[in-house]
C-alpha cells in the first residue's frame, strides 16, 4: 500500500509540473490537430479515390510524387537546425526566422525551376505537364512555414493547429464542390495549391496577431551559412526521404501504368494515414531532448529510450491489426476496384515500426549534430529501394515495391550499428524494443 502511495504522489507531483502541464498541452493540440486534418483529408481522400478510379487517382498520385521528388530543394533540410537555433537563443528569433524564410524562398523558386526542366525531359503529355507545373506552385508558400517552426520551438502548437484546420476544411469544401460539378482532375490539383497559399496567410496573420512582424525579419549571410553547414546533409537525407516516400510511385507510373499506381496508392494512403503520431511526439518533445542532452546526458539517454519503447509498440500493434483486416478495410473504404491493393497494404504497413523508430533517430542525430550520419543511412536506403525496386517490379508486381519499401526502411534502422558514433545509441534502441535495461 506504501508503494501504491508513493506512485500515486509521484503522480500528482509529475502532473502538477509547469513544465509537463506546458508539453502535455502542446502536444494535446497537436493530437487534436491532426486527428481532425488526418480524418478530413482521408475521408476526401476515400472520396476522391472513388470519384477517380484507379487510372485517374494514379495519375493524382504520380503528379504529386514526381512534384514530391524535388521538395529538398524548397526544405533544404533548414526545419530542424531552426527550432533547435530558436530554442537556444530566442533573442535572436527574427534574424534567424528572416534568415530561413529568405533560404527557403529561393529553394522554392530553385524546385520550381528543377521541375519545370526535368518534367519536359521526362513527359510528353501536355496535360500531365500541366498538372506537375501547377502542383509545383506549392513550394513558394511552403517557404512560409518557418513561422510554423517558430511556434513549434515556442510549445504554442495551438496557433498552428488552428491555421491547419481552417486551412483543412476550406480545402475541404471546395474538393467536394468539384467533384459535384464533376470539374475533374485538374481542379483538384489547383485546390492542393490554394490550401498551401491559404495555410500561409492564416500563419502570417497570427504570427502578426502574437505580436511578431514579418518587416522585422533579416537575412543574415553569417547565420545563412551557419544553418546551411549543419543542414546540407539534413538536405541530402530529404533527398533519400523524397527517394522512399515518391519514387516507388513514379517508377510504377513509368513501368506498371496509371491504374497500378492508383491501387498501390491507396495501400501507401492507408499505411501512412497514421504517421503524423510519432512526427507530433518527437516534434512537441523536441525542445525539451535539446534543453535534457545540454544538462544530463543519462537524463537525455532515459528520456529517449522511454520513446523508442513507446514508438515501436504503438507501430507494431498498428501493424498487426491492419495486416488482419486489410481485406474489409480496402472493400469497405475504396470498393471492389482497389482490391488489389490488400496485399500490398499487409507488407507496406510494416515499414511503419522503421518510420515511428526513424522519427526518434532523426531528432537525437539533430540534437546530437550527427547529421552527416543521417544523410548517409537515408542514401543509403533510398539507393537500396531503387535498386530493390528495378529488381521486382517487373517480376512481382506493385507487391515487389512494397517489399522494397519495407527492406530499404528496415536496413536504415540497422545501419545505426555500422558508425562507432551511433552505435551505442543503436543498441539503445534494441534494448528498448526488447525492454531491457
Amino acid at each position: 500500500m506504501q508503494t501504491i502511495s508513493q506512485l500515486k504522489t509521484r503522480g500528482l507531483e509529475i502532473w502538477n509540473h509547469a513544465g509537463f502541464q506546458k508539453y502535455f498541452r502542446n502536444t494535446g493540440w497537436m493530437f487534436a490537430g491532426r486527428f481532425f486534418t488526418l480524418g478530413v483529408s482521408f475521408f476526401i481522400g476515400i472520396y476522391i479515390a472513388r470519384y477517380l478510379g484507379p487510372a485517374n487517382y494514379g495519375l493524382l498520385s504520380y503528379v504529386t510524387s514526381f512534384v514530391g521528388l524535388f521538395g529538398f530543394l524548397a526544405s533544404l533540410g533548414i526545419e530542424g537546425i531552426l527550432n533547435r537555433e530558436i530554442v537556444k537563443d530566442h533573442n535572436k528569433k527574427d534574424d534567424l526566422i528572416g534568415t530561413a524564410f529568405y533560404l527557403k524562398l529561393a529553394g522554392s523558386f530553385l524546385a520550381i525551376t528543377a521541375v519545370f526542366l526535368i518534367s519536359i525531359l521526362t513527359t510528353h503529355d501536355i496535360f500531365i505537364l500541366g498538372l506537375i507545373w501547377i502542383y509545383s506552385l506549392v513550394f513558394i508558400f511552403q517557404a512560409f512555414n518557418v513561422i510554423e517552426i517558430y511556434f513549434q520551438s515556442q510549445v504554442m502548437s495551438k496557433k498552428v493547429v488552428t491555421a491547419q484546420i481552417i486551412a483543412y476544411i476550406v480545402s475541404a469544401c471546395l474538393k467536394i464542390l468539384v467533384i459535384i460539378m464533376n470539374k475533374g482532375i485538374f481542379w483538384l490539383t489547383l485546390i492542393f495549391v490554394v490550401e498551401a497559399m491559404l495555410y500561409a496567410v492564416i500563419l502570417l496573420f497570427s504570427f502578426r496577431k502574437f505580436g511578431n512582424h514579418i518587416r522585422n525579419w533579416k537575412f543574415r549571410l553569417p547565420i545563412a551559412k551557419s544553418i546551411l553547414n549543419d543542414s546540407w546533409p539534413l538536405m541530402l537525407s530529404a533527398v533519400a526521404i523524397g527517394i522512399y516516400m515518391k519514387i516507388d510511385q513514379v517508377m510504377i507510373k513509368n513501368m506498371l501504368g496509371n491504374e497500378q499506381t492508383g491501387i498501390y496508392a491507396v495501400a501507401v494512403k492507408l499505411s501512412e494515414v497514421w504517421y503524423f503520431l510519432p512526427g507530433i511526439i518527437c516534434t512537441s518533445l523536441f525542445p525539451a531532448l535539446v534543453q535534457s542532452i545540454k544538462t544530463d546526458v543519462g537524463f537525455f539517454n532515459q528520456r529517449i529510450k522511454k520513446l523508442y519503447t513507446l514508438m515501436f509498440w504503438l507501430s507494431f500493434g498498428i501493424a498487426l491489426v491492419t495486416t488482419i483486416l486489410a481485406g474489409p478495410i480496402i472493400k469497405i473504404l475504396f470498393g471492389s476496384q482497389y482490391i488489389g491493393s490488400v496485399i500490398v497494404l499487409q507488407i507496406y504497413v510494416w515499414a511503419g515500426i522503421s518510420v515511428s523508430l526513424s522519427a526518434v533517430i532523426n531528432q537525437y542525430l539533430i540534437v546530437a549534430n550527427y547529421t552527416k550520419i543521417s544523410f548517409f543511412n537515408t542514401m543509403t536506403g533510398a539507393i537500396l529501394n531503387i535498386i530493390i525496386n528495378l529488381l521486382l517490379l517487373p517480376k512481382m508486381g506493385i507487391k515487389g515495391a512494397a517489399i522494397a519499401t519495407l527492406t530499404s526502411y528496415t536496413i536504415v534502422i540497422l545501419s545505426l550499428l555500422i558508425y562507432k558514433k551511433t552505435r551505442k545509441h543503436g543498441i539503445i534502441i534494441f534494448k528498448s524494443i526488447l525492454n531491457l535495461h
